[in-house]
């Protein structure tokens, strides 16, 4: 039997529920209050979404047989979801500036193996020079103006936020070249949902770092870690299930 892509998106979705069960009721935990079943239930949020991930493709392969199942690019979403949560225990509680450093080396990786599975696993279509141009230009200006949001930071930390940013900023660009190149050229055009299920995780990546860094660095404000933590979860789910949709 081999599965549409509305099968397979529902096989997915299906395939998650745990997470989703997780994710709500962290969410619910941040917006109550209760800071320790919210640092309970963050510590399996990722490892359940390699779960859901790993069934998924467990599925696939007793259906559609091993040929179906691109298992390098899988195992690589999966370790880089593992570095997520590597970086979700290091931001734990209340976060210093030192802990926040090892939680960005953790998301530094992650970010580094998304860009990997991006570049060697997806097809790559150029789409307009101009287009290209400016979306080069906003992104370098939005790296800059993360240092501005995050209250200047000086020394190694202040270099590490804007190298973080870039890494960020950079699979985010790349992601919205990926797919404005598929609809430029209607080349390939099977791959343009999933691409803007990626490019969306990128953005939410982006707005939940941005609101970290602003309530560590500058104060936070009323349900901060719930919006950090809404945007987040999003934003590993969306990443996810682009690149779990292309394959």
């Amino acid at each position: 039997m081999h599965y549409n892509n509305d099968m397979t998106e529902y096989i997915f979705l299906q395939c998650c529920m745990p997470f989703f069960a997780a994710a709500l009721f962290h969410l619910i935990s941040c917006i109550a209050g209760k800071e320790r079943y919210a640092d309970i239930s963050k510590v399996v949020l990722m490892p359940l979404l390699i779960a859901g991930i790993a069934a998924f493709y467990f599925i696939r392969f007793k259906t559609d047989g091993a040929t179906a199942v691109p298992l390098v690019p899988v195992i690589l979403i999966c370790t880089a979801l593992a570095a997520g949560n590597a970086g979700d225990i290091f931001l734990l509680g209340n976060v210093k500036p030192a802990t926040m450093a090892k939680g960005l080396c953790s998301f530094l990786a992650g970010h580094f193996i998304y860009i990997a599975v991006l570049l060697f696993f997806v097809p790559f279509v150029p789409p307009a020079p101009l287009f290209t141009i400016i979306a080069v230009a906003v992104y370098a200006g939005a790296v800059y103006l993360s240092r501005i949001l995050a209250g200047k930071p000086r020394g190694v930390l202040g270099a590490g936020v804007i190298v973080y940013a870039g890494i960020l900023g950079t699979f985010s660009l790349l992601a919205l070249l990926h797919l404005a190149g598929l609809i430029y050229t209607q080349e390939h055009r099977e791959l343009i949902g999933s691409l803007a299920k990626l490019y969306t995780g990128t953005l939410l990546f982006i707005a939940s770092d941005s609101i970290l860094s602003r309530t560590i660095f500058v104060k936070p404000f009323f349900q901060s870690r719930f919006a950090v933590m809404f945007t987040y979860i999003s934003a590993q789910f969306c990443i996810a299930w682009g690149f779990c949709s292309l394959f």
